[in-house]
């Protein structure tokens, strides 16, 4: 368990001040998973995030909000540089009954019909348990993607790549965004998934040491099996921090979330492992894929 101050520190003072230096120079960078919940919202508001994505150099982020239309809150506290995405998780607790809860789809489709919303997600699924890929809200949910057009960031836990593989071959015209390129997955997983389904774009936050990992080694740079991935296939990755009280591993679900106090950290860990990719292959990853797949170009 790594404590606030480890990692404030970023496990070595050196490591921590050369990724800050990656950070001020780097490329144009595209946050696509960021949240702004209501226990973030305790301790920090929409003005504040809209200014760390400023001040970090972000050129556009992608935001899910529990409850939902707090995402539309930080993107109009960003003048445009937030994508608000719909979540399912409409109340404060919706992470638990959102697929028994039909007013789901109503509150979808008014906010992808109004143009409030670019996209769905993040929906979470545990493969082995509830809710199940064929439930109605879910479906209901997919068909809404395709009829407007619009990505669908689905985390999925398993230990293979199955279940995603299923998703994306039932909704070939859809986009789908794959959550933290499958939390413990390896790259032979990815690769397959990438390989079998066109439509899907792999993303790389919480991949970091800090939570599922995985990713890089101690130098920051990519594992050499990623790194032949994302050279074989560029134009299929992105990433993004997901600045989540989880990042601590110290709190528990009664306290705020003070995730977005982790953001600076994050994102200069992930320009890090970018820095050591060929210059074309570091342009798509940060910011060129993130705007062909949420139309910014």
């Amino acid at each position: 368990m790594i404590s606030p101050v480890t990692f404030k520190r970023g496990l070595a003072a050196g490591a921590l001040l050369a990724w800050s230096n990656v950070a001020s120079t780097a490329q144009p960078f595209a946050d696509v998973h960021v949240h702004f919940n209501w226990d973030q919202r305790e301790v920090i508001d929409a003005g504040q995030v809209a200014a760390k994505l400023q001040a970090a150099g972000v050129e556009f982020a992608v935001a899910a909000g529990t409850p939902s239309e707090l995402a539309l809150e930080l993107a109009r506290a960003s003048g445009g540089r937030v994508i608000p995405l719909f979540s399912p998780y409409i109340h404060e607790l919706g992470r638990r009954d959102w697929h028994l809860d039909p007013r789901v789809v109503t509150m979808a489709k008014a906010g992808l019909s109004a143009g409030d919303y670019h996209g769905i997600g993040e929906i979470h699924f545990m493969t082995g348990f509830k809710p199940r890929f064929d439930n109605d809200v879910f479906v209901q949910l997919m068909a809404l993607a395709v009829e407007y057009r619009v990505p669908v960031l689905i985390h999925i836990d398993s230990g293979n790549e199955a279940a995603l593989l299923g998703i994306c071959r039932a909704y070939p015209s859809l986009d789908l965004l794959f959550a933290h390129a499958g939390g413990n997955l390896y790259p032979s997983h990815i690769r397959r998934i990438v390989e079998a389904c066109p439509n899907t774009w792999i993303e790389f936050s919480a991949r970091d040491p800090w939570r599922y990992g995985g990713l890089a080694g101690e130098d920051g740079r990519l594992l050499p099996e990623w790194r032949a991935l994302v050279i074989d296939h560029p134009d299929r990755f992105v990433t993004g921090t997901d600045p989540v009280w989880r990042v601590t591993r110290t709190q528990s679900w009664d306290l705020a979330d003070d995730g977005w106090d982790y953001f600076e950290q994050l994102i200069a860990w992930h320009r890090a492992w970018l820095a050591d990719l060929p210059a074309d292959v570091r342009r798509k990853i940060s910011v060129e894929n993130a705007r062909r797949l949420f139309r910014r170009e």
